[in-house]
């Protein structure tokens, strides 16, 4: 599943702003489509396993490794994250039933290792944007990702934090080739038209996420949000649905 583009910079600014180091443990459940255009859904665990030094550094299942910075108006991060793979069968682990049978002859793409660059700047109390970049260290040929967004603050209360964002979202000709595209020997396996997309916008994903403080220590977050897939990428023949909701709800204790 998409990690959304608000998440990210959530965490980011509070990752730049933090004064005295945290660590964070929780579980919880999450939905989304095994892969980007499936008309197929997958459950799985979300793990939460999170330390923010005071000095910025953090290691974390959900941002990775890396460094962020920064202050009330603008904030930034460097991390190293990884890009999970696609497989063309379905298969039963940890994380639920991924890969599908609909890419069968599409051959699995391999996870990578990625360099996550961001930055969010506050332009209101309310309003802030955001851009973000994932570049592949690792199978550079997947293709770089980008997106730039625009995140609110709905309510922000010692109890209550609420926010949604909407970002578009961008390919270079590598990546939407990875994975929407189909190139000859992959139409020859799989019966599915050669299709070549360009690079470009692809997508817009938007997100709303609700924290719940309990007390100082426990706090409960859900996430709902939706991707739209436009431009090329809407028009491969992989894809089954062009908009795929996902969820998420978790408890985490920090101490």
């Amino acid at each position: 599943m998409k990690k959304a583009l608000l998440l990210s910079t959530l965490l980011t600014a509070a990752a730049a702003h933090a004064q005295d180091s945290t660590f964070t443990l929780g579980a919880g459940i999450g939905a989304g489509t095994r892969y980007s255009g499936s008309d197929e859904y997958l459950v799985a665990p979300v793990i939460v396993a999170d330390y923010q030094a005071a000095n910025g550094f953090y290691a974390s299942t959900l941002r990775g490794i890396g460094f962020a910075a920064g202050g009330e108006q603008l904030s930034a991060s460097i991390a190293l994250g990884y890009r999970g793979e696609r497989t063309e069968k379905d298969t039963n682990g940890f994380v639920g039933r991924t890969g599908s049978k609909a890419l069968k002859g599409m051959g699995d793409i391999k996870g990578s290792a990625t360099l996550n660059v961001g930055a969010e700047a506050q332009l209101t109390d309310v309003f802030s944007v955001a851009a973000h970049a994932e570049i592949p260290i690792s199978r550079r040929e997947n293709g770089k990702q980008f997106a730039l967004g625009v995140n609110a603050k709905l309510l922000d209360s010692r109890a209550d934090k609420v926010a949604a964002g909407v970002a578009l979202q961008f390919g270079e000709a590598n990546y939407l080739q990875t994975y929407y595209g189909v190139d000859a020997r992959q139409a020859a396996r799989s019966g599915y038209r050669a299709f070549r997309p360009e690079g470009g916008m692809y997508g817009t994903d938007v997100s709303l996420s609700w924290e719940h403080r309990i007390d100082a220590h426990w706090a409960v977050t859900s996430l709902l949000g939706a991707q739209r897939l436009t431009g090329d990428a809407a028009k491969s023949p992989l894809v089954r649905r062009k908009t795929a909701p996902t969820a998420a709800v978790y408890a985490a204790y920090t101490f």
